[in-house]
């Protein structure tokens, strides 16, 4: 359990942490053990037992060790293959032979402890319970704890030497020669795996942060030519921020940041995403109060020590669905801004949940919600969906006019991948706000106000109503998340290749 953690963990680096990548995942794992158990059956009745059970452990130690480094290579070999197939080669390669030399040893276990026929099913029964209670104990403590605190390349090293230790303690007295070697590979491998990298001298990229944990391994990166600074999860950008000015080089902030103050100074902001907290401070800045919801811990330390958010912001870390569910406060203005990497929340973006958002706003509130999808289309499914959603749920969808179209939705290629926003209202509003009070970092730019502020007439009849029973944002998302899986593996990680930063 906890190596097919690691490996899910090792592939979202690359592939994301999609359904697909969870799917190929555990299917490969559950094959590669039921093959197994097929050889460890075979093994058993033809070979000592007790020794196949030790060199297997050895094996799968020494398969282990070499994980991080055999991984990084696979993927960077696959990623050309496209999206979906690159991530099941991976797997196959790098995770699929561990598990066939795991599935061979409670066979010869349960072989070993069974003297009769009658003991078998007792033997059987004490080495699966034992195999589940100790899987279920491993993963929770990598999961919540190793992980977080020693990242994926030295829990790697953890797990390995631990699994080598009954091996050395069988094979140390009759091969003391093949156990000083293990000895030996094991010092010169985790001694070369955890060497701090270097850099080119004259590289103009600089890792300033990282970190690997359950939701994903985070970086942050500074350009030194541009003074740029990029949040990163699973190598996707979560925030892009000019250093000097801290202004946000997303234009959807301001553009955001912008149309929120048609509500007056004071108003309550509940912002679901954190971020690098750009949008955090565009809000403060505009007199808002704003309360952020996040998931993952390390997301407020790392946006107030490396992206200067302000600390007039009150952050809880839960999940958005659990937070809405569970407030008992009421606000003016809700945002959904919390794609994860390139995975947006299917508990989120459901029937039952605009419900809930819908009764969390006052009578005037609204909702705001940035999406990344095309208007029209074979794909057109998902922003239709979560309109329609919307719509049943209560809250009046309008899209915004993203500047890529006027108000009447011409001069524009509808089927073209892009940044999309949703304005929903408890009452029906007519959006036609000049939006003259607004935060002094949207003022270079000439967003659409007033009649032209929304695309009339688009129409999400046609979309499906989302809900609990029928979470399937991951599946509508699945082309604009190979969009932008694939913009990743073919901008982003060439670059860290280049200039030699290491990215498991």
């Amino acid at each position: 359990m906890a190596l097919e953690l690691l490996g899910a963990r090792m592939a979202a680096i690359y592939f994301g942490n999609s359904l697909y990548v969870w799917t190929s995942i555990l299917s490969i794992t559950v094959g590669g053990l039921a093959a197994g158990y097929f050889a460890g059956g075979y093994i058993s009745q033809r070979y000592d037992s007790r020794k196949a059970t030790y060199t297997a452990f050895l094996i799968t130690a020494m398969a282990t060790l070499l994980m991080p480094g055999w991984a990084d290579f696979v993927m960077l070999k696959t990623i050309d293959t496209g999206y979906q197939t690159g991530v099941v080669l991976s797997c196959l390669l790098f995770v699929f032979p561990i598990m066939i030399v795991l599935g061979t040893i409670p066979p010869n276990i349960i072989k070993n402890m069974t003297t009769e026929s009658k003991t078998a099913g007792n033997s059987t029964g004490s080495v699966y319970t034992a195999s589940t209670v100790g899987g279920i104990t491993t993963t929770i403590l990598v999961g919540f704890y190793i992980i977080p605190n020693f990242g994926l390349r030295s829990t790697t090293y953890i797990i390995a030497c631990i699994l080598v230790i009954p091996p050395l303690l069988f094979f140390l007295r009759s091969r003391t020669l093949l156990s000083v070697g293990v000895i030996l590979t094991f010092a010169l491998t985790i001694a070369f795996g955890m060497k701090p990298e270097k850099q080119k001298p004259n590289s103009h990229v600089r890792i300033v942060y990282k970190t690997d944990g359950l939701l994903g391994q985070m970086i942050v990166a500074d350009d030194l030519n541009t003074e740029k600074r990029s949040l990163l999860v699973n190598n996707i950008s979560q925030t892009f921020m000019h250093i000097p000015s801290r202004r946000s080089q997303w234009r959807y902030i301001h553009r955001m940041a912008m149309y929120a103050s048609m509500m007056p100074q004071g108003s309550n902001v509940l912002l679901c995403g954190i971020g690098g907290g750009n949008l955090i401070n565009e809000m403060v800045a505009l007199g808002l109060k704003v309360d952020a919801v996040d998931l993952d811990e390390r997301m407020a330390e790392v946006a107030s020590k490396y992206f200067m958010m302000t600390n007039q912001v009150q952050i809880y870390e839960d999940d958005a669905r659990h937070f809405i569910r569970t407030s008992n406060k009421v606000y003016d203005i809700v945002i959904l801004d919390m794609s994860a990497g390139e995975n947006q929340p299917s508990n989120v973006y459901t029937l039952e949940c605009f419900k809930e958002i819908q009764n969390l706003l006052t009578d005037q509130g609204i909702l705001f919600l940035h999406y990344q999808n095309v208007l029209e289309g074979e794909n057109d499914i998902a922003i239709k969906s979560i309109g329609k959603t919307m719509e049943q749920g209560g809250l009046n969808p309008q899209l915004l006019n993203t500047d890529k179209v006027n108000s009447d939705g011409d001069k524009f290629k509808w089927n073209q991948n892009g940044e999309l926003m949703l304005f929903g209202s408890k009452q029906p509003m007519t959006l036609n706000s000049e939006f003259e009070r607004r935060d002094r970092f949207a003022d270079p730019f000439n967003f659409p106000r007033g009649a032209n502020t929304v695309i009339k007439g688009y129409d999400f009849s046609k979309g499906m109503v989302l809900t609990d029973d029928l979470p399937i944002m991951d599946v509508l998302h699945t082309t604009t998340l190979s969009t932008t899986r694939g913009a990743s593996i073919k901008t982003l990680v060439p670059i860290f290749i280049k200039e030699n930063i290491k990215i498991l």
